[in-house]
């Protein structure tokens, strides 16, 4: 090979190599440098910010309180729910505080129309999931119709206007009695009502107040089937049962089923007479099935913890049943009854349950068929 050729190829390798080194080092380098530069001028200019806002820190957090202030009083200008039970509640008290009567309201769906910081939901995005902490709006349009006085409609639409959610009505007509007189104006119409809500996992919604006497257990028992006329109001009423205490038919024992003394539970006739007892030392919580009967003009009680029971006659107009329990002593005490109690007879039962534990009971009413009322 002559020397030119030698140095042609030295020449060529000269540039293949100063090629490779720019475009698999000085290119890389220089690509990473410029990377480098634009996170360099990002982030001075996010501390840049930072230093500004540091300079109004407290001037930042008392408009950040105030904003929140302000998003809070806006809030909660709206129900934190829509629920039936507040609903009825509402139109409840709008005819006790008014001189008008809701003659029929329908019970619509709640419908999502905003989600706070996302903006309008449309139809279709109804099955749309949202976000945990979102805040989401819902309306309801209640159609109702009405009767009542001139006087205790503009008193109605007075307690709508100043009601303390935010609610407004849609559309309303109105037909007066043309042959009342004023001011007793009779009038009658329809209303399209329009509530909204804010719902938030942190907004807990209200709890209607109810002042209304619970009846009978059963409303579709005629009298005589599931509870008698002579259950609905009895002697034991007057002081809730505790007559039942030293005048009754059965003893429910409930003790830690550790204690030296007694089994933790026991069931007799008369506490006095060990040969009606059923019991259990078992620190659990106990099936006793307690069925009262009625056999050739006969009343009778029979009870038992499994294959353990008892029979006896019921002598009484009524069947008063006592259980006696007794606070838990520790986690591991355990032990209790569910009583299932079939009352196949025209008598009443009464069972008056004492020193139960609050929080957690040993005693529970797990079924029961007939006339039965707990105190």
């Amino acid at each position: 090979m002559t020397d030119t050729n030698k140095k042609i190829l030295l020449t060529l390798l000269g540039i293949v190599i100063l090629f490779a080194t720019y475009m698999y080092i000085v290119k890389p380098k220089m690509s990473s440098i410029k990377s480098l530069e634009t996170d360099i001028d990002e982030l001075q200019a996010r501390y840049d910010d930072l230093c500004a806002k540091e300079a109004q820190k407290d001037q930042l957090i008392a408009e950040t309180e105030e904003f929140n202030k302000q998003f809070d009083e806006t809030v909660n200008k709206f129900a934190p729910d829509l629920n039936q039970e507040n609903t009825v509640q509402f139109f409840k008290n709008s005819e006790v505080d008014n001189d008008f009567v809701n003659m029929s309201v329908t019970m619509p769906r709640d419908t999502v129309f905003y989600i706070l910081g996302q903006g309008a939901v449309t139809g279709q995005d109804q099955a749309l999931d949202v976000e945990k902490d979102a805040y989401v709006a819902y309306n309801d349009n209640y159609n109702i119709s009405f009767s009542g006085t001139y006087e205790g409609l503009k008193s109605y639409l007075d307690y709508v206007l100043n009601y303390k959610y935010r609610m407004a009505i849609e559309t309303i007509t109105i037909t007066f009695d043309e042959e009342a007189e004023a001011p007793i104006m009779e009038c009658n119409g329809a209303v399209v009502l329009n509530t909204y809500a804010i719902k938030h996992e942190d907004r807990i919604a209200d709890i209607p107040k109810v002042d209304v006497e619970e009846g009978k257990e059963n409303i579709f028992a005629t009298e005589g089937e599931y509870m008698p006329a002579s259950a609905a109001s009895s002697d034991h009423d007057s002081d809730n049962g505790d007559s039942i205490v030293s005048n009754h038919n059965m003893i429910i024992m409930l003790n830690n089923a550790g204690n030296d003394t007694s089994s933790g539970i026991i069931a007799a006739a008369s506490a006095s007479n060990e040969a009606t007892y059923v019991t259990s030392n078992e620190n659990k919580v106990e099936d006793l099935t307690i069925a009262i009967t009625e056999e050739d003009g006969k009343n009778y009680i029979t009870y038992a913890i499994g294959s353990k029971s008892y029979k006896a006659e019921v002598l009484t107009s009524d069947v008063a049943i006592y259980v006696k329990s007794s606070s838990r002593v520790d986690d591991k005490d355990t032990n209790g009854v569910n009583v299932k109690i079939s009352n196949d007879t025209a008598l009443p039962v009464y069972i008056k349950v004492a020193d139960d534990d609050a929080s957690n009971p040993r005693f529970k009413l797990a079924e029961k068929a007939g006339s039965v009322k707990q105190y």
